[in-house]
């Protein structure tokens, strides 16, 4: 009798904790971009046709705030928000407006304080955008403008500058430190206070994105993943055409077609964890997974990733 009001008990709870660990709910209009760092996730949608809202959502408190509110005149090649990382209640995200010459913004904001663009850049619509925003880890926002790496910490203040070799491709922040794609094709490595750690040399497209997190120097290629420690290269293949979408815990994901996938570095193991829309934006993080599907937003938290793979 026992065993049975246990069991009983325990698929009472079950429900409870599954709706716990993954939250889906609908957002106002078309999402565009998104980053989670933490417990905040940070994304963009089309409210209304042209305009284009900054939210910021804390899964923990479950509070969602629109952070800012962008309407733009219409254009030949279109505008919105092309990105944007979160932490510790501070935001940052890039627009983009213009014709066959791109103005592009990079914007911040934390808590009530108004809205300020810390940097403006306007380039060819066919060519690189001159402004880089990269992926946050846990108080730190990377952000790079043609050479220059800037990061900064949650209250807005800069914790270090450095001028690259090449303008910067890619940019990301993580457990280890930070690594730029540049221009020239190579990855520059930076530690967690900005002292430049190396550089890898690559063939100019070759690299799509990099990070230096606890397994080492992670590139990921058009053919899949290179895992650089201890002077040694272990090389994982990926489908062709497939976006890396971040690592934690010895956990990658990755996005081919509709299908956001897991796969464990340790041994192998590939999942499909969501099929998605088919051009779907997605973030994985230390406290969890947040992903951006038409006008569906999406949380699992990082245990129930973790026992998904």
């Amino acid at each position: 009798m026992k065993w049975l009001l246990l069991s009983t008990a325990l698929l009472a709870v079950a429900p409870v904790a599954s709706a716990a660990a993954l939250r889906e709910r609908p957002v106002a209009g078309p999402l565009s971009a998104i980053g989670i760092a933490g417990t905040d996730i940070g994304y963009a949608d089309e409210y209304r046709r042209g305009c284009h809202e900054v939210r910021r959502w804390d899964v923990a408190t479950r509070g969602d705030v629109r952070v800012a509110s962008h309407c733009f005149v219409s254009t030949s090649t279109g505008s919105g928000v092309a990105g944007v990382a979160v932490t510790e209640g501070r935001t940052l995200w890039l627009t983009y407006a213009g014709g066959n010459i791109r103005d592009w913004s990079l914007w911040t904001k934390r808590g009530r304080a108004p809205a300020r663009r810390i940097a403006f850049k306007s380039a060819d619509v066919d060519g690189a955008a001159p402004i880089v925003l990269g992926r946050a880890w846990e108080e730190s926002l990377p952000y790079a403008v043609g050479r220059t790496i800037v990061v900064l910490s949650p209250n807005g203040s800069r914790r270090f500058s450095v001028d690259a070799p090449a303008e910067v491709g890619a940019l990301s922040a993580h457990s280890r430190g930070y690594a730029a794609v540049l221009a020239d094709g190579s990855v520059l490595r930076l530690s967690l206070t900005g002292r430049v750690l190396g550089q890898t040399p690559y063939a100019p497209g070759f690299v799509q994105f990099a990070v230096l997190a606890a397994p080492g120097l992670v590139v990921k290629t058009g053919a899949g993943l290179e895992i650089h420690r201890d002077g040694a290269i272990r090389r994982i293949p990926l489908p062709a055409g497939s976006r890396f979408l971040g690592l934690s815990a010895g956990i990658v994901a990755y996005g081919t077609g509709r299908q956001l996938r897991l796969r464990r570095l340790a041994n192998g193991h590939d999942v499909l964890f969501r099929t998605l829309t088919s051009r779907f934006e997605a973030q994985l993080g230390r406290r969890g997974i947040a992903y951006a599907s038409g006008r569906t937003l999406g949380f699992t938290v990082a245990a129930f990733v973790s026992s998904s793979v």
